[in-house]
């Protein structure tokens, strides 16, 4: 296998097992809509610091966006969410639904719900609400809408993906997939079913794996 690093060099490594944990945050999903190229827009939250007393959307009702809304308020933004559902989703964990619920319903987070963004410009965004359309005054964009993993990094590697679910076919026993050396762990091995796999249950993977290539090494 080679990688190639930010210079453009490629490296070359020799290996005869192969653990990929790559999860699946590579690719977002995408808005498709007209300013989305925009570098104001952003599919990653790393901090709040640098967006104090700026207007923030963020796009989006689980975990991520509830999170990123939450500290983006924290630290001084103006913050709108806007979701093209009803409301925050179930799956957010119990200490943050709560807070971020009280939030918008004290208005000191702007939330739009049945709503969804239809452009981007420099200095707004326009949205479609149960009211109508909307234009807001925007700095700064979260996208937080999901990912999904490098599947055609899986594929160019050899390995066979269920057509439904883009779950890679493994074995239950040991996590090698149908590419004999390679081993998949963490939250990759569920496909598209990413809710499936957490920390409580993935960190048994490097116990499988390791048993099975302890026990071909040893053979």
């Amino acid at each position: 296998m080679y990688t190639t690093d930010k210079l453009d060099c490629r490296h070359t490594y020799r290996a005869k097992k192969v653990v990929l944990a790559t999860g699946y945050y590579d690719v977002p999903n995408m808005l498709n809509v007209p300013g989305e190229e925009l570098p104001k827009v952003l599919h990653y939250y790393k901090e709040a610091h640098p967006y104090y007393n700026h207007d923030v959307a963020v796009i989006g009702a689980k975990n991520s966006a509830a999170i990123a809304a939450l500290e983006l308020w924290w630290t001084g933004a103006r913050v709108t969410l806007i979701h093209r559902g009803a409301g925050i989703s179930d799956r957010v964990k119990y200490w943050i639904k709560p807070n971020i619920e009280n939030r918008i319903k004290n208005d000191e987070i702007r939330g739009f719900f049945h709503s969804r963004v239809t452009e981007i410009t420099s200095d707004a965004i326009r949205l479609e609400t149960p009211d109508g359309p909307k234009v807001l005054k925007n700095d700064f964009v979260f996208a937080l809408i999901g990912y999904q993993p490098d599947l055609a990094f899986l594929n160019a590697t050899g390995i066979t993906l269920d057509p439904q679910t883009k779950r890679p076919f493994t074995d239950p026993d040991t996590l090698e997939s149908t590419r004999s050396g390679v081993y998949l762990a963490g939250v990759i091995v569920a496909g598209m079913h990413t809710n499936e796999i957490f920390i409580e249950n993935g960190r048994f993977h490097g116990e499988l794996i390791a048993r099975s290539i302890a026990s071909k090494i040893s053979t």
